[in-house]
């Protein structure tokens, strides 16, 4: 259902853009420009870039470039560690903060560190910021722009 959902979006965005579609021979699922279409992502050049797998990675763009983010945490809830995983496609400067439900700022896991693209995970222990049982808001800001995710600690 979430897939069907963003697929309509997209269509909806398309149709509000003024725009040609076109169908793709070889698939079921329209593109924009140039357009790489598989079971698991969708991707335009200059318009729009989804991944269907995940929620958070809707953007638009008009000038073609893309960061998407993959951004998780496992597990959560958490008792006593938790891995945040995300992915950059590109080099990028990285901050990822730890806040309470007030705004507070807990915790600088990584202060504004170069990183380049790929796939990259952070082993935190919960212990080490003295984090207790809550719920807290993990703030990812890559280059300019943040991604959030809320944690629960048991």
């Amino acid at each position: 259902m979430k897939k069907l959902y963003q697929i309509i979006l997209l269509f909806v965005g398309l149709i509000v853009m003024d725009t040609k579609v076109q169908a793709q021979s070889s698939g079921v699922l329209p593109y924009l420009g140039v357009a790489q279409v598989n079971a698991d992502s969708l991707t335009t050049e200059g318009f729009l870039s989804a991944d269907l797998n995940n929620e958070s990675s809707w953007e638009y763009n008009p000038f073609g470039v893309f960061q998407v983010i993959n951004f998780t945490n496992y597990p959560n809830p958490a008792a006593t560690s938790t891995t945040i995983a995300y992915q950059l496609t590109d080099r990028a400067n990285v901050s990822l903060r730890v806040i309470d439900l007030a705004g507070k700022q807990l915790a600088v896991l990584i202060s504004k560190q170069a990183q380049d693209a790929g796939k990259k995970e952070f082993f935190w222990e919960l212990s080490k910021n003295n984090i207790t049982s809550g719920m807290y808001i993990l703030v990812l800001q890559v280059d300019n722009k943040n991604y959030s995710r809320k944690i629960i600690v048991q």
